[in-house]
This record gives C-alpha cells, sequence and structure tokens, in this order.
C-alpha cells in the first residue's frame, strides 16, 4: 500500500512539474518550440515511476485521469498549457495525444499484454527519444528541416531505452520503428499526430516480436 501511495504521488508530483517547468521557461522568453520538450521528458520520468512501482491498474488508471485533467486544460484553460503548445497544426493536441498514447500502451502491452516493459518502451520512445529529436530540430538544425541528424540522435537514445527490454533485439527493432515512424509523420488526420503514430507502431511490432521471440 505505501508503495501504491509512493508511485502516486511520484507520477503526479513529475507530470505537474514538467507542465509548470514549461511554463516557467515560456514565462521566461523560451521559444516555445523549446519550452513544450520539458513536460514530456519528465513525463517519461513519471511513466518509469509508475511502472517501476505501481501495478498495472493503479498505473493505467493514473495515467487516464492524468489525461483528462490535461484535456479540461486544453478545452477549457488553455493557458494553463501555453509552455507545451505547438506551433504546427499538427502539434494543436500533442499534449493530449501524448497522454492519450501513454495510457493506451500500457492497457494494451501491460494490461492485455501482461508485460510492463513493452507497455514502457513505446511511451519512452516519444517521451525522449521524439523530444531529443524535437529540441535539435528546433535549435541546432531549424534551418535544415529535411535533416537526418535529428532522427540519428533519437535513434541513438531508443536504442539506450531498448536494453530494459528482454530480449533487446525487439526493443532495438521497435526502436527503428519508432524513428521511422517519427520522421514519417501522418498528415491526413490531424488528431493523429507523431505520438500516436509512433506509440501504435512500435508497440505492434514489438508485440508481435514477442511472441516469436519466447
Amino acid at each position: 500500500m505505501l508503495g501504491q501511495a509512493f508511485a502516486v504521488s511520484g507520477v503526479v508530483s513529475l507530470a505537474v512539474a514538467g507542465l509548470l517547468a514549461s511554463n516557467l521557461l515560456y514565462d521566461r522568453g523560451v521559444p516555445g518550440s523549446l519550452s513544450r520538450y520539458v513536460a514530456p521528458i519528465l513525463g517519461g520520468a513519471a511513466y518509469l515511476v509508475a511502472v517501476l512501482w505501481a501495478d498495472v491498474g493503479t498505473a493505467t488508471s493514473l495515467s487516464g485521469v492524468l489525461g483528462l485533467g490535461i484535456l479540461a486544460l486544453r478545452v477549457g484553460f488553455r493557458r494553463g498549457l501555453r509552455g507545451v503548445k505547438g506551433s504546427l497544426p499538427t502539434q494543436a493536441w500533442a499534449e493530449v495525444t501524448y497522454a492519450t498514447a501513454g495510457t493506451t500502451s500500457l492497457a494494451v502491452g501491460w494490461g492485455l499484454l501482461g508485460d510492463r516493459w513493452l507497455a514502457f518502451l513505446p511511451i519512452a520512445f516519444m517521451a525522449w527519444g521524439d523530444s531529443v529529436a524535437g529540441v535539435l530540430r528546433a535549435s541546432l538544425w531549424r534551418d535544415r528541416v529535411a535533416s537526418l541528424w535529428p532522427s540519428v540522435a533519437m535513434l541513438g537514445v531508443c536504442l539506450v531505452v531498448a536494453a530494459f527490454y528482454q530480449f533487446y533485439w525487439i526493443g532495438a527493432l521497435g526502436a527503428v520503428v519508432a524513428t521511422a515512424a517519427e520522421r514519417r509523420r501522418p498528415v491526413v488526420l490531424s488528431l493523429w499526430d507523431d505520438n500516436l503514430h509512433l506509440v501504435a507502431l512500435s508497440l505492434a511490432v514489438m508485440a508481435g516480436l514477442s511472441g516469436l521471440g519466447r
């Protein structure tokens, strides 16, 4: 019981700290294209705490509740999300799809398939790999949008994260899929952004391969 309480408080604290930090940086003059990545990075840490110390029901429910809270802010109090707002049409609902993708990955990977690390890896690819690519594009490579180097950096981060999963080769292939999915983002459906895209594809591939690998 104490462990669950610790997990819940840790997840909530990290999630709130991420939003507050992004807002604070934005208010201090940091461009939104950079400040918006603080929240997802700390959000990834929150998901890691949930996977390590919470049970599947608590982790999934808490992610869903936090997602609903973000949706409420997005609809009724957008200024509360000023530090994480995107500048592109495909980023309009990114903070909502982030939580949606994370909750779905927990529900399917851990709740349905019984593997917490299978659930966590796509979230980590989104939270840390995608964020690294986004920061690099918004800073060092802002004049060369088509550059491959941000994707290379994302792949490097994702390959490190893949070490959480056994067998490593499954996580590594998931990292490659996530990186490719982030680079080739869908443009037809505005709400189907790279958060949903890379999590769905990498989770599907790793879930299929995990059956073969075991």
